[in-house]
C-alpha cells in the first residue's frame, strides 16, 4: 500500500476506538467469574456487551449531526468524559444489574468513537484515498481485540474481574488526555443549515446507501454474536480456562485483519472484491451451521467458520462503509452516525437475541451468523448490478 497524507491523525483515530473496542472484548474470559460472582447463569453474561453495544450505537445517532454543528473535537472529549463515567460505575458495581447499567453508560461514551472512525477519514479524503484510509483504519482498529481477551484474562487471574474495568479507566484517561492536547479539528465548513435530525432525510430516502447500512449491520452482527457466545460455548459447555478461552478468541481476529488489508488492494475492482467478502460471509455461516445439526461442536468447528467470516466482514467494513458514505462530503457526521450508530444498534440486538436463545450448543450461533450472511447476500445483488458499484 502506498503512504497516505494525515496518517498521524489517524494513528489518534485508532487510538479512540481502540478504547471502545476493548471495552466490549476484555472481560470475555472473566465471563464464567462474573456469572459466580453474581450467581446469574453463563448466557445472561451476554447482556453486558448486548448493552454496551446498543447503547454504543444508539448514541452515534446523536454523536453524527452534534459533531456537523460544533466539530468534532469537543465532541469526542464529551463522549469520552460519559465512558469514564460508566466505567468507575462498572468498577464499583453492586449487582449484576447496575453492571450492565454502567457498560451501558460506557457504550453510550464510545460511541463517539465509532462515529469518528467513519466521519473523520471522509473529512480527509475522497475516491482511492478514502478506501485506502479507511482499509488502513480498519486495520489498525482490529489490533485491539487482540490484545484484549489475553489482558483481561491475565488481569481477571491476578487481580480478578474488576481489573478489567479499572485498566479501562486508566487507558481511557491517558487517551482523554492525549486528545485533549494534540486533536485538531477536522470538520469542513457546513454546509447543511437543516435542523438536527432532519438531516438523516436524504440518507434514509437513498437505497443505496439503505443497502450498504443493511450489509455493515449483518457483518457486525455476525461477529458480535460469536463473540457474545465465545466465552459462554467454550468456557460453559466446553469447560475450558479463562486463558484458553481468551487466545482462541482471538484466533478469528487475524483474518478480518487480512480482509481489511486486502480491501485496500488496487489491483482489484471494488465489486470484485465485495462478492469476496459476500461470499466468504456466506459460505462461514453455512459451516457454523452444518455441525450443530448434528450435534456437533468443537473448538474447530467454532474457531473455522468463524475466521472466514471475520475475513468477509473484514474486507465488507471498508468497502461498505466508503460506498455509504463516498456521496456525502458535507454531512459525512450524519452519514457516519447512521452507519456507525444502525451497525452497532443492529449487533447489541443481535447479540442480545443470541443471550435469550439456548446456548448449550452452537445451533444458535450457527442460525443467527447464517441470517446475518443471507442478508448481506439480498442487500449486494441489486447492488452488484448497478454501475456505480464498479466506479466506487
Amino acid at each position: 500500500m502506498k503512504k497516505i497524507e494525515n496518517a498521524h491523525l489517524l494513528v489518534m483515530l485508532i487510538v479512540l476506538v481502540a478504547v471502545g473496542q476493548m471495552a466490549q472484548t476484555i472481560y470475555v474470559p472473566a465471563m464464567a467469574t462474573i456469572a459466580d460472582t453474581f450467581n446469574v447463569r453463563d448466557g445472561a453474561v451476554q447482556r453486558l456487551m448486548a448493552a454496551y453495544l446498543i447503547t454504543y450505537g444508539a448514541s452515534q445517532l446523536l454523536y453524527g449531526p452534534l459533531s456537523d454543528s460544533f466539530g468534532r473535537r469537543p465532541v469526542i472529549l464529551i463522549g469520552m468524559a460519559i465512558f469514564i463515567t460508566g466505567a468507575i460505575a462498572a468498577l464499583f458495581a453492586p449487582t449484576f444489574e447496575s453492571l450492565v447499567l454502567a457498560c451501558a453508560v460506557q457504550g453510550m461514551g464510545t460511541g463517539v468513537a465509532g462515529v469518528m472512525a467513519r466521519t473523520m477519514p471522509r473529512d480527509l479524503y475522497a475516491g482511492a484515498a478514502l478506501r485506502h484510509a479507511n482499509s488502513l483504519l480498519n486495520m489498525g482498529i482490529l489490533v485491539s481485540p487482540l490484545l484484549a481477551p489475553v489482558m483481561g484474562a491475565l488481569l481477571t487471574h491476578l487481580f480478578g474481574w474488576h481489573a478489567c474495568f479499572a485498566f479501562l479507566l486508566i487507558l481511557c484517561l491517558g487517551v482523554s488526555a492525549a486528545m485533549l492536547r494534540w486533536l485538531p479539528e477536522t470538520r469542513p465548513e457546513p454546509q447543511d443549515k437543516r435542523p438536527l435530525f432532519s438531516r438523516y432525510r436524504p440518507l434514509l430516502a437513498d437505497t443505496t446507501f439503505v443497502r450498504y447500512l443493511i450489509m455493515l449491520i449483518g457483518a457486525l452482527a455476525g461477529i458480535a454474536v460469536f463473540e457474545a457466545s465465545c466465552g459462554v460455548l467454550m468456557g460453559g459447555v466446553l469447560k475450558l480456562s479463562a486463558l484458553t478461552v481468551s487466545i482462541l478468541f482471538i484466533l478469528p481476529i487475524p483474518a478480518a485483519f487480512f480482509g481489511a488489508w486486502y480491501a485496500g488492494r488496487d489491483n482489484k475492482s471494488f465489486q470484485t472484491l465485495m462478492w469476496y467478502s459476500v461470499n466468504s460471509c456466506l459460505l462461514a455461516g453455512v459451516m457454523m451451521w452444518i455441525p450443530a445439526w448434528f450435534g456437533i461442536m468443537n473448538i474447530w468447528t467454532l474457531i473455522a467458520p468463524a475466521a472466514l467470516f471475520f475475513f468477509g466482514a473484514g474486507m465488507l467494513f471498508p468497502l461498505a462503509t466508503t460506498g455509504a458514505m463516498e456521496p456525502y462530503p458535507w454531512m459525512a457526521g450524519t452519514a457516519g452516525a447512521l452507519v456507525g450508530g444502525m451497525q452497532n444498534l443492529g449487533s447489541g440486538l443481535a447479540a442480545w437475541l443470541s443471550a435469550m436463545l439456548p446456548q448449550n450448543g452452537q445451533f444458535s450461533l450457527g442460525m443467527l451468523m447464517f441470517a446475518m450472511s443471507m442478508l448481506i447476500l439480498l442487500c449486494w445483488w441489486p447492488l452488484s448490478k448497478r454501475p456505480e458499484a464498479q466506479a466506487v
